[in-house]
C-alpha cells in the first residue's frame, strides 16, 4: 500500500493518536495500563519522531500503529501538547467480528490470523483527552495481549451513532431464537420508533439478523432534517407522529452497514439512528 492511500484510508482515525498525560498506571495486568502508558510517553517525549519510537514499544505485533509510527511519525505530533484525564475498561473479549468493525482501515490492515490473535484476549479502554484550551474528547483503544503483556491494537472512533448499531448485531448473534433478540430490540428502540411494538407483537421479523454479521459500520449523514428522517419509509412514514418527527430530527444520524449472511454475501443497509435521553437508540432500518 502506497503511502498516500494509507494516509487517506488511516487518516480520520490517526488524528485520535493525539493525547498526552502526566501520571503513571504500572500495573501490567491492568488493560488500561498500557493506554495510560502511552499518554504518560508522550508528555514526557520531546517531538513526535522520539514519541514515534515509544509508540512502537507499545504496540501490539499485529498492531497497524507500527507502520504509522514509523511512516507518518508526525500523526502523533500534537500528542506532547495534550493529557490524558481519564480512561477506563468499558468492554472485553471482543470477537474477531467485532474487532474487524472498529474500523474498515483496521480491518483492511489485518489477516485473518492477526485477528484471530487479538480475539484471543483483548480489551476496549476509553480514554478521555483534554487539549490545550480544556476541550475534551473520547477515544476506546483496542487492546490485546502479546506475550502475557498488554499492548496498544487501535484506537477507535469515540462512542456515538454506530455504537447502538454494533449493539444490535452483537445482540443478534448472542440471542437464542427471535424472541429473545426481539426483547433486545425493544430495548435499543428510540421511544418515538415502531421497531419496540413490532418487536412485541412479531418477533419473527427479526430472526434473519440472527443470521448476519457486522462487518463494517460507518456513520455517513449527521442531524438530517424532519422530511428525510419521514422518507426513511412510507410504513414509517405513516406511523409516527408529527412530534416523533420532530423529537427524533433533534440529534440523528443516518450509520451505513454491511453485514454479511450465513453464505458470507454481503450487502449494504442503513439505519437511522437518534438520541434519547442522551443515548442513541435504533429509530429504522
Amino acid at each position: 500500500m502506497e503511502r498516500r492511500s494509507f494516509l487517506s484510508a488511516g487518516g480520520a482515525t490517526v488524528l485520535a493518536l493525539a493525547a498526552g498525560r502526566s501520571s503513571i498506571a504500572d500495573d501490567s495486568g491492568d488493560p488500561a495500563a498500557v493506554v495510560e502508558e502511552y499518554y504518560r510517553r508522550a508528555s514526557a517525549s520531546e517531538d513526535s519522531e522520539a514519541f514515534a519510537d515509544d509508540v512502537t514499544a507499545l504496540a501490539h505485533p499485529a498492531s497497524p500503529l507500527l507502520r504509522v509510527a514509523e511512516d507518518v511519525p508526525m500523526a502523533f505530533d500534537a500528542a506532547v501538547r495534550q493529557e490524558l484525564s481519564d480512561a477506563a475498561v468499558v468492554a472485553e473479549d471482543l470477537s474477531a467480528d467485532e474487532i474487524r468493525s472498529i474500523s474498515g482501515f483496521l480491518a483492511a490492515s489485518l489477516t485473518d490470523e492477526e485477528v484471530e490473535s487479538i480475539a484471543s484476549e483483548n480489551a476496549v479502554v476509553s480514554a478521555t483527552v483534554v487539549d490545550g484550551e480544556g476541550g475534551e474528547a473520547e477515544f476506546r483503544w483496542l487492546v490485546a495481549t502479546a506475550d502475557g503483556e498488554w499492548r496498544l491494537v487501535w484506537p477507535g472512533a469515540p462512542e456515538g451513532p454506530m455504537a447502538v448499531v454494533r449493539e444490535y448485531y452483537r445482540r443478534a448473534g448472542e440471542a437464542d431464537d427471535a424472541e429473545a433478540f426481539a426483547a433486545d430490540v425493544e430495548a435499543l428502540a428510540h421511544p418515538a420508533s415502531p421497531l419496540g411494538e413490532i418487536a412485541a407483537d412479531v418477533p419473527g421479523l427479526f430472526d434473519g439478523a440472527r443470521r448476519q454479521r457486522l462487518v463494517e459500520a460507518e456513520v455517513v449523514a449527521e442531524d438530517v432534517d424532519a422530511e428525510r428522517v419521514r422518507g426513511v419509509s412510507d410504513f414509517f412514514g405513516g406511523a409516527a407522529s408529527d412530534e416523533a418527527i420532530e423529537a427524533i430530527a433533534a440529534e440523528n444520524a443516518v450509520v451505513s452497514v454491511t453485514v454479511a449472511d450465513d453464505d458470507g454475501d454481503e450487502f449494504e443497509l442503513e439505519w437511522l439512528v437518534a438520541t434519547a435521553d442522551g443515548e442513541w437508540r435504533l429509530v429504522w432500518l
